[in-house]
């Protein structure tokens, strides 16, 4: 059976990226619990700016091998930081 993923997210610094733009660097602590895979947990950095939220594939990638996850993880890192963007 497939069963979802349990994510949960918490913003621990933030960071402006370069003078002149308008970008920020969110350091984000991430955990996942699933009941067959487990807990799993990371930081992952999620860049934004006017355009979008872009997270760092490469913490993505270190965070799980499996694609599913990888995608879901994307997903909810987007939806978890868009609300909270103006007040960043």
């Amino acid at each position: 059976m497939n069963e979802p993923y349990k994510f949960s997210f918490f913003i621990t610094e933030v960071e402006t990226a370069e003078k002149g733009l308008n970008e920020k660097i969110a350091v984000v602590e991430t955990s996942c619990v699933h009941p067959q895979a487990g807990k799993t947990a990371g930081i992952i950095r999620v860049r934004f700016n006017d355009f979008g939220i872009f997270p760092n594939p490469e913490d993505i990638a270190a965070f799980t091998s499996q694609l599913s996850l990888r995608r879901a993880l994307a997903a909810e890192i987007k939806r978890y930081i868009k609300p909270q963007k103006p007040f960043l």
